[in-house]
């Protein structure tokens, strides 16, 4: 179901998976993941350890509190690291808008900070709310739509959704994508062969082999000139051009030419961006203000990037330098350590 919507690279250059599964950091909470000797525990911005490793995994913190991982139960822990829900879940999520999603005995339903569960564990699947809504999953796999209170406002019905963007939503049946409201009503017609979410109003699409950016009445934002792009992030897309990538801006016009061999969406007014087959960051003038030195990198989240050199995973600052460093052998064995502590069920 997830063959719709599956992230796309651009242009090659994979990043390692470690990288997607370790670095993380909410903005209301700059706490860094780190790891030490097989167990991980938190950084502060400066690269101190604030929490000592000590978990099998552990998830970003939110709404100030962060999954954690022990013997392959999940529960949750607060700034300072003291438990404040015991781990007896499967898997969790992070908090959004005051409620978690949490996993016991294959059943997924929602609790609050408590603990206490506010919505029953009668789901197969589920997403973090969002404007008040989450999408969830059924028996039968089909994706539909509850409030916060547990009411089921859209009901199963089709085969891929996304988490609601303001008023509307992603959704996927027959393997053509189209957007809803929050009453469930089709508001753009299901018609796409790809799609995005709607960011910063607009959303990308693709039909008869054509990608255009459209507004949220389902017409054409602007002229479309690239080959394929990423949503709109800090005003710009990412958008490729015979195989290079660069940036335009909410008019379609190109404001970073196409000139890299790959990119990521800027994040926090700076973007990965790879050169002569090494990564490094720019700015919105499209300038090098990290040079390329790295093998591999994430965004940055919290005033920190991941970046991979050779054996050694290390937290970079806006500066380019480098405020916490170990090698990948240090990493925790995520398989032999069970379930996850924030991801998918």
């Amino acid at each position: 179901m997830n063959q719709f919507l599956k992230f796309r690279s651009i242009v090659g250059l994979s990043l390692a998976a470690a990288l997607f599964a370790l670095a993380s950091c909410s903005n209301e909470s700059p706490l860094f993941r780190v790891w030490e000797k097989g167990k991980f525990g938190y950084a502060d911005v400066a690269g101190k350890t604030v929490i000592a490793a000590a978990y099998d995994q552990c998830g970003e913190f939110s709404e100030g509190l962060a999954t954690f991982a022990i013997g392959g139960k999940v529960g949750y822990i607060n700034r300072a690291g003291k438990v404040e829900i015991s781990p007896t879940y499967q898997n969790a999520g992070k908090f959004s808008e005051g409620l978690a999603y949490v996993v016991l005995n294959d059943k997924v339903g929602f609790i609050d900070k408590t603990g206490k569960l506010q919505i029953p564990l009668t789901w197969k699947f589920a997403t973090d709310f969002s404007s008040g809504m989450a999408a969830v999953v059924n028996g039968k796999d089909e994706f539909g739509y509850v409030d916060k209170s547990g009411k089921t406002v859209v009901e199963p019905q089709y085969g891929y959704a996304t988490p609601y963007s303001g008023d509307l939503a992603l959704v996927v049946k027959n393997n053509l994508g189209g957007y809803i409201d929050k009453t469930g009503k089709v508001v753009i017609p299901l018609q796409y062969t790809y799609a995005t979410p709607f960011r910063e109003g607009v959303a990308m699409v693709q039909k008869d082999g054509v990608s255009e950016f459209i507004d949220k009445t389902g017409k054409r934002a602007f002229e479309s000139k690239f080959d394929s792009a990423e949503p709109f992030a800090g005003g710009v897309a990412l958008v490729a051009v015979q195989n290079k990538v660069g940036f335009i801006n909410a008019k379609g016009e190109t404001v970073i030419a196409p000139s890299f061999e790959f990119a990521r969406s800027f994040s926090e007014g700076l973007a990965v961006a790879a050169q002569d087959g090494k990564v490094g960051f720019i700015n919105l003038k499209g300038e090098f203000v990290i040079k390329p030195q790295f093998d591999n990198a994430q965004d940055f989240m919290g005033g920190l990037a991941l970046v991979l050199v050779g054996p050694d995973l290390s937290y970079v600052n806006t500066k380019g330098e480098k405020v916490w460093t170990r090698s990948q052998a240090e990493l925790p064995n995520l398989e032999e350590n069970g379930q996850s502590a924030q991801g998918n069920p």
